[in-house]
């Protein structure tokens, strides 16, 4: 590129050293740890994409720039490469925390087979360490699918994915099939855990002249976040009037539109099955309370978390709340049902996974201090226990799932 051609760029994003600056004072800001030289290179050429968008816009949509950030080809967080779960990662999933999530949550998969396909579906696998655990658990249990498949939209993570199932279950690699799109006529056992959301979502916010909807701009600092009203945040105000009328001035929310739309592909491609969704997240009421006046909105880091999304452009996560309400409502809608919604810490007590740390504690593989440390992230209130919720959908599916029995 030419010194020509970089001036249509504002002066953030017009050489790499001007950007490195950035880069620098967006870390110190923030108190984070600065990124590796490569990272910056990779965060450079996004945000040179996403200036090019907003210069033949004027401005994006926030959800366009979280798309862009998240799952731009070769550049966004989740499609460049860089390492995301686990203690060296940005954030920890109930997976990598314990071995007991995935034998409790194949004992509810296991009852699924008996009433549908022997298959199972993984909506971004991560690490693989969930898809390990169900084959390892399933096969002790002697409930081995026919196929397991994976939708993973992260090249690095399904490089990781495979090698760790070579690792630890060479045998059962050709049970494994990793998919670019979703199937037709899936039947089986679909599973996403911590999925949604990171699906892009809208920001609305508050104002004195109404319901104002999120777009991201630019200038030679970088990108900004502005508020204008439009015709989605009228007609959001108009759908959701009592909830709106509720909220002081400067309250932010986020929109479940664009993550309904993701449900209903989901339940196209089910023929007949069930569906569980695992995530962060509220019902509408809690979800949208005048005592949550800065929404949901978090971005993470190096374990580190905040809620400032136009820094670190690519090397962050950014993720809000889960409306469960209307993801209930979008499926009903497309004609399924709801076989339960509960919390993480009721639907895994339920489904046995005392069983499962008796078992680790008798065969001497993990100690009492550990099995502590790892139930307390899992179900405790304070941590993914009530903060995490559990969502089962099913279409022509007559089975009962324990971890909803007390529903």
């Amino acid at each position: 590129m030419s010194m020509v051609d970089n001036y249509r760029f504002p002066a953030f994003c017009r050489d790499r050293s001007s950007y490195q600056q950035l880069i620098k004072k967006q870390c110190q800001l923030l108190d984070v740890p600065q990124p590796e030289p490569f990272a910056i290179d990779t965060s450079f050429e996004l945000s040179q994409k996403i200036s090019e968008l907003i210069s033949l816009k004027q401005e994006i949509s926030f959800a366009e720039f979280v798309q862009q950030a998240l799952y731009a080809p070769g550049l966004g967080y989740y499609s460049a490469g860089s390492y995301k779960l686990g203690a060296e990662g940005d954030f920890v999933t109930a997976p990598e925390v314990s071995t007991l999530f995935g034998k409790t949550l194949a004992k509810s998969v296991g009852q699924a087979f008996e009433h549908t396909k022997a298959t199972i579906l993984e909506l971004g696998a991560g690490s693989g360490r969930l898809m390990c655990d169900l084959l390892m658990q399933l096969e002790k249990e002697n409930k081995l699918p026919d196929s397991y498949f994976v939708l993973e939209v992260s090249a690095e993570l399904r490089q990781r994915q495979q090698l760790l199932l070579q690792e630890e279950l060479p045998h059962l690699t050709s049970k494994v099939v990793w998919l670019d799109s979703l199937p037709d006529n899936f039947n089986g056992v679909i599973l996403g855990n911590e999925v949604i959301d990171a699906i892009p979502f809208e920001l609305l916010m508050k104002t004195e002249q109404g319901l104002a909807q999120g777009f991201v701009k630019q200038d030679d600092e970088g990108f900004s976040l502005v508020f204008k009203p439009t015709d989605f945040s009228r007609g959001w105000h108009k759908n959701h009037s009592e909830l709106c009328s509720q909220w002081p001035e400067g309250y932010l929310a986020e929109t479940s539109e664009l993550r309904s739309d993701w449900l209903r592909a989901i339940l196209d491609c089910l023929e007949q099955g069930c569906i569980l969704l695992l995530d962060y997240g509220y019902e509408q009421e809690e979800l949208y309370s005048p005592y949550r006046p800065q929404g949901t909105l978090q971005c993470y880091y190096r374990q580190r978390k905040h809620s400032t999304p136009m820094a670190l452009v690519g090397l962050q996560d950014i993720t809000a709340s889960v409306n469960f309400t209307r993801l209930a409502e979008a499926a009903k809608e497309q004609g399924a049902d709801v076989l339960g919604f509960t919390s993480q810490s009721l639907f895994l007590t339920l489904s046995g996974i005392e069983q499962f740390v008796a078992q680790e504690q008798d065969s001497g593989t993990i100690t009492t201090f550990s099995v502590a440390q790892q139930l307390q992230t899992l179900l405790m209130p304070t941590e993914m226990g009530q903060n995490i919720k559990v969502l089962g959908l099913s279409k022509n599916f007559t089975g009962i799932l324990t971890g909803f029995r007390a529903l």
